[in-house]
């Protein structure tokens, strides 16, 4: 088989470049927060470098998880909708209560607090709501889905945060969803135009790194910069050699998004006000993902990242596409 062939945009064989994506893009989010969340002032070019960043790393995992929408469509409607109620919307009640109990500050009675109004489970509310509306995608294209969303982009002006991360971040879930069916193509074009698109979005993310600091704007031209960005990403990472660590990282994704905030809480806690600066943040990152590899590696898929499921008779042999990250079913 080609290097040509093997890039191939296909299911039928696990995408381990997928998986490295997603482990990079978790384990950016990850040290954004180990740095942002301590009471302690952030160094001037540590901040720079991630709002730098911001400009790919949750529109990728958005974009990856979009790309994968049709696989998980192929699904009975009641697996579908139960996978994502056991994979996403339970984590994300369980985190948000152990968020309450690190004394994260937040309003336990405000009903937006539980779709991650606040804090990072944002993501999940945001994920389980694209993966709703993608039900429709059985009978309309993504790219209607995404159409329709570009422009409430445009006209909705709303305080409520969470519905402004779904007018921006979810546009990047249904550009993925649209893109997939030409995705195939798109890793078989010469290196250059990957490159440029690369460029075009990175001086993008310079400027708005210099210029708005950390600040999504929901407007047609960062939105379609950052797009351009990931593409460009994803070329290049589908011909990276393997990083296997980086995979087993995305393989665990859900682990590492929702426990890695109450962990850099806690780290912190020890620590501010106690040691200088730069030891708070070791300390931090230290803990942060020490506590991330444990709980990927002995607990993942218990009942603190899955619901639960009791089966009664004889097992049964696992589906194919169990082979897709957790995130995605």
């Amino acid at each position: 088989m080609t290097r040509r062939a093997e890039l191939d945009w296909s299911l039928q064989t696990r995408q381990h470049w997928m998986d490295a994506l997603r482990g990079a893009a978790v384990l950016l989010v990850a040290l954004w927060h180990a740095f942002e969340i301590p009471d302690v002032a952030m160094p001037t070019g540590v901040e720079w470098v991630f709002n730098f960043l911001a400009v790919y790393r949750v529109p990728m995992l958005m974009f990856l998880s979009g790309l994968l929408l049709d696989h998980s469509l192929r699904k009975p409607t009641t697996v579908y909708v139960g996978g994502k109620l056991r994979r996403i919307a339970w984590p994300l009640v369980v985190w948000s209560a152990i968020l309450l109990l690190v004394g994260w500050p937040a309003d336990a009675a405000n009903p937006w607090f539980w779709v991650g109004d606040g804090a990072h489970l944002w993501y999940l509310g945001v994920l389980l709501a694209c993966y709703a509306i993608g039900l429709l995608t059985r009978w309309v294209p993504p790219i209607l889905i995404f159409g329709a969303g570009f422009l409430a982009m445009e006209l909705v002006r709303t305080e409520i945060a969470f519905v402004n991360n779904m007018l921006w971040f979810g546009l990047y879930f249904f550009a993925g969803a649209a893109l997939s069916r030409w995705l195939g193509p798109w890793l078989r074009t010469r290196w250059f135009m990957a490159a440029g698109l690369l460029v075009i979005a990175s001086a993008w993310a310079a400027y708005s790194a210099t210029v708005n600091g950390y600040v999504p704007i929901a407007h047609w031209r960062p939105l379609v910069l950052s797009l351009l960005g990931v593409l460009g990403v994803v070329w290049f990472a589908a011909r990276l050699p393997r990083l296997r660590w980086v995979e087993w990282v995305g393989e665990r994704s859900i682990v590492f998004y929702v426990a890695h905030v109450p962990l850099i809480v806690l780290a912190a806690r020890l620590t501010v006000g106690v040691v200088p600066s730069p030891l708070v943040f070791a300390f931090v990152i230290a803990v942060m993902l020490c506590g991330c590899i444990l709980l990927g590696r002995f607990l993942n898929g218990s009942a603190l990242f899955v619901f639960p499921v009791v089966r009664v008779g004889r097992p049964r042999a696992p589906l194919s596409d169990e082979r897709v990250p957790a995130g995605d079913r």
